[in-house]
C-alpha cells in the first residue's frame, strides 16, 4: 500500500528491502534512514500512551525531526514551534491548540517528555488514522502580532514532501541538502521531508554570512535554499564565487524579492543551477522557476508545478482580472492547508495576500503585498513600490518602507535606508531625487539610516521590527 502520511513514508524508505543512507546530519551527529525509522517508532510507543496535540520545540533539529515523526506515527497531531519563539507566544499557542504533551521546552500544566525518554521506550506499530485528519500545526510568522495556527492534514503534509520531486529541482540519492532556515515550519514539510523522499541527506546548520563558502566545501553540500537577504549578505561578505559555491548542483531562493546586484551575480555565475520557489506556510510551493525561465523573464517566480493552480482576482473579490493585470494571488493544490485554528475552513482556494500578475504563458510575477497598499492623503500608495524606487538610487544598498498613523494624512511613510557608499547619501539629496521619480504623496516624510535591515528567524527582512522602530521614532 502506498504511504498515506509521513510516518508511513519513513517506514517505506527504511524497509529491509531498501538501502540505508545517512538521512539527517547535525554537527557530528548522524542518523541513517533505518535509525530514523527505529527512533520514530520508539517515540510513537511513548506518545501513543496519551492523546491530544503534541507540541515539539526542540533546539536540536534531529531530536525535533524524530519527535514530530513520532507524534504522527502515534496518530497524534504535531505542532511545530521554533525553539526561539518568545516564552509568552509558546504559552499562548499551546493553550490555543489544547496541547497535552510537549517535547523540548517546558510549559506549565503540560506533560513534558525529554528526548531521551522519548526514544528510550519500546517501538510501536504505526497507528492508523484518516489521511484527512490533522497531521501538523504550524505557526505563521506573526508579522501582525500573535501567530495564526495553520492546520494541515496528513494527506496535505505528504503532498508537500513531494514538491521537490514534482518540480525540476535536481535532488536525488547521495545529495546533501543544507537546511539553514528554521526547520519548525513549512521548510520541514517541503525541504526536510522532500529531501528524505529523494533519498538525500539533510544537513542542519545555521547560516553565518562570513563563512558560507567554507561550510559548503567542508560539508560537501550539493544543494541549498537561501532567502534573498541571506544571498545578499553572503555576496557582500565573501562573495559567491568560491569552490563551495561552484560545487553546488542547485541553489534555490524565494520568500522575498532579490536585489538587482545579487540577481545579476546569480544569473552570471550559476547558469542552470538557480531555482526560484514561491510558497507559503499555507501551501508550501505552488510555483517554481528554473534559471532559463528567470533569465528569459526577469522577476518571474515561475509556473505552477503539477497538481497546483494559481489565479489572479480582484482584491476582496472572486472576479478574475485580465491576463497581465495586477490583482491578488489565489492558490490551490493537494497540499493546501485545512484552515486556521478557530476560523472557518479555507475552502477550495487560498487568498495569499500577495499582489501579482500572470502572463499569457502562465508565468507568475509577484508585485507586492495587498497589505502594503494604503492611503496617504486620499491617494493609493504601495510601500513595496516606494521601497523599490529607493533601491534604484545608486547610493542605496537596501531599503524598506512602513507607515505610521498621521492625523493629517491618514498615514505617514517611514523609509529605512542602508547606504551603499561612504560618505553616505544625505536625506535631503535622497528625497530630492525621489521627488523627481514619483508623485509627492509617495515620498516618505521620514528617512531613517540604518546599518542593516533587521531580519526574522527565517532570514527575511522583518517589517514587524521596522514597524516598531518607526512607531518608536514617531513618539
Amino acid at each position: 500500500m502506498a504511504p498515506q502520511d509521513w510516518a508511513e513514508l519513513i517506514s517505506y524508505l527504511a524497509a529491509p528491502s531498501q538501502a540505508d543512507w545517512v538521512a539527517l546530519e547535525h554537527g557530528e551527529d548522524r542518523l541513517t534512514i533505518k535509525e530514523l525509522a527505529e527512533a520514530m517508532l520508539c517515540a510513537a510507543g511513548v506518545l501513543g500512551e496519551s492523546a491530544g496535540v503534541v507540541a515539539v520545540s526542540e533546539a536540536d533539529p534531529i531530536a525535533h525531526t524524530v519527535a514530530v515523526l513520532g507524534a504522527v506515527a502515534a496518530g497524534r497531531a504535531a505542532m511545530l514551534i521554533d525553539p526561539k519563539q518568545p516564552e509568552p507566544i509558546l504559552r499562548e499557542v499551546t493553550r490555543q491548540a489544547n496541547v497535552t504533551t510537549i517535547i523540548g521546552r517546558a510549559v506549565e500544566g503540560v506533560e513534558s517528555i525529554s528526548y531521551q525518554d522519548l526514544i528510550g521506550g519500546d517501538p510501536s506499530a504505526l497507528t492508523e488514522v484518516s489521511p484527512q485528519s490533522v497531521g501538523s500545526i504550524l505557526l505563521t510568522s506573526g508579522s501582525t502580532g500573535m501567530p495564526k495556527l495553520v492546520l494541515r492534514s496528513r494527506h496535505a503534509d505528504l503532498h508537500a514532501a513531494m514538491c521537490l520531486r514534482l518540480a525540476s529541482f535536481p535532488i536525488g540519492p547521495g545529495d546533501r541538502h543544507w537546511l539553514c532556515v528554521p526547520y519548525a515550519g513549512a521548510p520541514f514539510h517541503s525541504l526536510v521531508m522532500g529531501s528524505l523522499l529523494a533519498r538525500a541527506t539533510v544537513v542542519f546548520a545555521p547560516f553565518t554570512r562570513d563563512c558560507v563558502d567554507d561550510f559548503l566545501s567542508e560539508r560537501d553540500i550539493s544543494s541549498v535554499y537561501l532567502v534573498p537577504t541571506m544571498l545578499r549578505l553572503a555576496r557582500e561578505h565573501g562573495g559567491l564565487d568560491g569552490p563551495g559555491w561552484r560545487g553546488l548542483r542547485a541553489l534555490m531562493t524565494g520568500g522575498e524579492k532579490l536585489d538587482e546586484q545579487t540577481a545579476e551575480v546569480l544569473l552570471e555565475r550559476f547558469e542552470g543551477r538557480v531555482y526560484c520557489a514561491y510558497g507559503m506556510t499555507e501551501l508550501p510551493r505552488p510555483t517554481e522557476a528554473t534559471f532559463e525561465e528567470i533569465a528569459a523573464r526577469p522577476g518571474t517566480v515561475g509556473r505552477t508545478i503539477p497538481f497546483r493552480q494559481v489565479r489572479i482576482a480582484e482584491i476582496e473579490s472572486e472576479e478574475e482580472v485580465a491576463i497581465g493585470d495586477e490583482g491578488e494571488v489565489l492558490v490551490t493544490g493537494p497540499d493546501l492547508f485545512i484552515g486556521y485554528l478557530g476560523q472557518e475552513p479555507v475552502g477550495d482556494w487560498y487568498r495569499t495576500g500577495d499582489l501579482g500578475r500572470l502572463d499569457e504563458e502562465g508565468y507568475l510575477y509577484i508585485t507586492g503585498r495587498a497589505s502594503s497598499i494604503l492611503k496617504v492623503g486620499g491617494n493609493r500608495v504601495s510601500t513595496d513600490e516606494v521601497a523599490a524606487a529607493l533601491r534604484a538610487h545608486e547610493g542605496v544598498a537596501q531599503a524598506a518602507v512602513v507607515a505610521v498613523p498621521d492625523p493629517t494624512w491618514t498615514n505617514r511613510l517611514v523609509a529605512f535606508v542602508v547606504p551603499r557608499n561612504q560618505p553616505a547619501v544625505s536625506r535631503d539629496d535622497l528625497l530630492a531625487w525621489l521627488k523627481d521619480q514619483q508623485p509627492i504623496y509617495k515620498v516618505p516624510r521620514t528617512v531613517i539610516f540604518i546599518a542593516d535591515l533587521p531580519v526574522d528567524s527565517s532570514g527575511k527582512v522583518s517589517l514587524q521590527k521596522l514597524q516598531a522602530l518607526a512607531e518608536e521614532d514617531a513618539l
